[in-house]
Parts: C-alpha cells; structure tokens; sequence
C-alpha cells in the first residue's frame, strides 16, 4: 500500500461483529506502565489507538443474535486509513478502536467482558429501532493483559445515522474503557475520495489461511486533504 511495509497483527476472535458490530483484536504486548504497582490488585483500561479503518478482505456476513442489525462480519481483515475522532458516513467506513487492559490474572487464559455499544436511533428494515446493543465477549489474557480492538462498520444506507457512537468495555461491574467517535454527512468531494480507498481488496500475492484471520494490516492509508469545507 504506497510503497509503505506491512505488518500483519492477528486478532483474538473469529468474527467481529459489525454492521453490524465489531470487535477482538491483540497484538504485540507492552509492559505495564511505570509507577503503577501500587494499583496492580484493581485491573485497568485504556484506550491505545482509533481512527477511521478500511476493511481490506472479509469472511462475509452472518447472522447475530446479538448486534443492533442482527448480522455480523466475519474475518475481516482492517486498515487504517486516518487516525481520527470524526468517522463520515460511507457505506464501507469501518470504526474502530483498540484497548488494553492490565493487572489481569494469568488464569483463566480468556476473560469475559461485556461489551456495549451506544449509537443514534437507527431504523431497521423489520420497521423496529435500534440504539446499540450489549453482550458478552471473551478476550486473551497474555502476561495478566488483554489487547483488543472493536469497532463497527457501515455496509447498509439504514445504518448511516449522524451523531455521536459510544463503545464502553467493562470488566464485572467496572466500566475500564470507553470510546466515543462521532458521525457526520462529509461533503461530496470527501465522500468520493474516500468511498474508492474504502473497498475491499485482496492480496494476490500471499497465500490465505485461517490462520492469519480476522487479522489487522498496519500502515497508514493516504487519501488527499479533505478541504476546510468538510472539517465539521
């Protein structure tokens, strides 16, 4: 991608929900922060990195019980394309944000969270509406930390709502992350640039194994400036 060198990272879930929801990712582990000892009996959270992503290859949708839409995406393969607060209103815009969690105890290996997700009303095409949704995950605990991502991905016209899009991860009855990204209608000149960069791909020259799946590609994704027009 533009000459940049890639970087595969494999994500802890086989499906991220999306479009649904999204959600699951780990990557390389970093120490605990320095001066924190003394908080190492209570488990921490933060946020670490977000921003607008592409989706580069996927498994398709599937259906979920649990999502806003009632359907999922499964092994997707994301990019990021610009790290940002402000996510526009593109079929094929994906959101997303990765989170870590520290002083987590070594067993059991995976540790259940629950994962919400707040967003503007949206109507769905069964007439009912939806305004997020909340359910359980499981994560990798890696030397007492998780490192995910989740996030949501727009792929139908019913699901481009403007407004504000909180994620919350909570560990038992602690809310330790939260993330709020916020939607708007980009201009037309924005929404062309962007909507070309932001379909799918495939690698023709590597081979495909489950193994790699859901993965993250980094590197940065350059689209030209946006304008002052459409910095709202």
């Amino acid at each position: 991608m533009n000459g940049n060198r890639q970087r595969l990272l494999g994500l802890g879930v086989c499906l991220v929900l999306v479009a649904c929801d999204r959600g699951g990712a780990e990557t390389n582990t970093p120490s605990i922060p320095e001066g924190a000892q003394e908080q190492a009996a209570v488990v921490q959270g933060a946020v670490t990195q977000h921003g607008l992503y592409r989706l580069v290859r996927s498994g398709g949708l599937v259906d979920s019980s649990v999502t806003s839409t009632g359907k999922a995406v499964s092994k997707p393969v994301i990019q990021l394309v610009k790290r940002t607060d402000r996510i526009p209103l593109i079929k094929g815009a994906q959101m997303y944000f990765q989170y870590r969690l520290w002083y987590l105890p070594e067993q059991p290996a995976h540790v259940p969270l629950r994962r919400v997700l707040k967003h503007p009303p949206m109507r769905l095409p069964d007439g009912s509406v939806a305004t997020g949704s909340d359910f359980m995950i499981r994560r990798k605990v890696s030397a007492g930390q998780v490192i995910a991502y989740a996030g949501y991905g727009f792929d139908e016209d019913y699901e481009l709502v403007e407004g504000d899009w909180t994620f919350e991860i909570w560990h038992e009855d602690r809310k330790l992350v939260s993330k709020t990204f916020t939607t708007y209608r980009p201009e037309a000149q924005e929404a062309a640039a962007l909507a070309a960069g932001l379909k799918p791909t495939p690698f023709p020259d590597q081979p495909w194994s489950r193994f790699r799946w859901p993965s993250v590609e980094t590197g940065v994704v350059t689209y030209p400036d946006r304008g002052p027009s459409a910095a709202r």
